[in-house]
């Protein structure tokens, strides 16, 4: 083993500079892609956060009763896109004004006293829409068919149905990175390698007339990838995290990847250095 590892130190010693070069190129590729996988991950995590939250928010005109409003929650049931509705009166929204927001809560109850029971909050409907079975499109029109009744003064999207579109665009960019880093990380590792097999070919000769076993050959191209991808991954983490705890006052509270994840990235650099040194080793023999 110790001469297998002496093969594998003097194979990687052959590419010089090169093999750092890759590893900061390794390092630099998986710094972006921690970044969009980190941008996805907040974008997520928000969007569970908000999963209880309705869709769609419709105000009811001030002079509809609550008994009218309820008739038009069963109208909207029927409807083959909505889920479900719920029904806000305005005495409901004014105790959850005075609960929510505190002391103002307290100016909201005096000015309430003072207009003679005229409540300000006007009633609306809560409805939940399916978001993953439609598009934003077809959010939008059904906004625009629910603001036709006459009952209805306003809808309005939520940030649940905002979220929902960026976490898509988040996931066909995060899918589109991750390609393009296992393209460039393939080239870089790849073209290193075969620098130190080219440099070693004479000697690699050598070998091969002297009997030596494939796997002895074999050893110090998968090692050489496992290091360049290893290593340049840890790299890049390391740095992409420090930059984050440097700069955390003026970002904000940023959680850093699940364990999970950052083990991922670094195993999916790991594998992709075998199989280049595998693929670079079949090549050169």
């Amino acid at each position: 083993m110790r001469y297998r590892l002496k093969n594998a130190i003097s194979h990687i010693a052959c590419a010089g500079t090169s093999s750092l070069i890759g590893i900061i190129g390794v390092g630099f590729i998986t710094a972006l892609l921690t970044t969009l996988l980190l941008n996805h991950s907040l974008i997520s995590q928000q969007s569970d956060f908000k999963s209880h939250s309705p869709t769609l928010v419709a105000f009811l005109k001030d002079t509809v009763a609550e008994s009218d409003g309820r008739i038009l929650v069963s109208q909207l049931e029927k409807s083959g896109q909505i889920l479900a509705v719920g029904y806000t009166s305005k005495a409901d929204k004014l105790a959850r004004g005075e609960t929510e927001f505190r002391d103002l809560g307290v100016l909201i109850k005096e000015a309430f006293a003072e207009t003679r029971g005229v409540n300000p909050f006007p009633a609306s409907l809560n409805i939940y829409v399916d978001e993953e079975l439609i598009t934003r499109k077809a959010l939008e029109h059904i906004a625009l068919e629910i603001k036709t009744y006459d009952e209805i003064e306003d809808v309005m999207l939520t940030g649940q149905g905002q979220l929902k579109d960026r976490l898509r665009d988040s996931e066909r960019t995060m899918l589109a990175g991750i390609a393009v880093a296992v393209v460039v990380v393939w080239f870089l590792i790849g073209s290193i390698i075969k620098k130190a097999a080219v440099a070693r070919s004479e000697e690699i000769h050598l070998m091969r007339l002297l009997g030596m076993f494939r796997n002895y050959l074999l050893f110090p191209f998968i090692l050489h990838g496992l290091f360049l991808g290893g290593l340049g991954a840890l790299c890049g983490l390391g740095c992409f995290y420090g930059m984050i705890y440097v700069f955390q006052s003026q970002l904000g509270g940023i959680h850093f990847l699940a364990i999970y994840q950052i083990i991922l990235v670094v195993f999916a650099a790991m594998l992709i250095g075998v199989c280049v040194g595998l693929t670079t080793y079949r090549k050169s023999i």
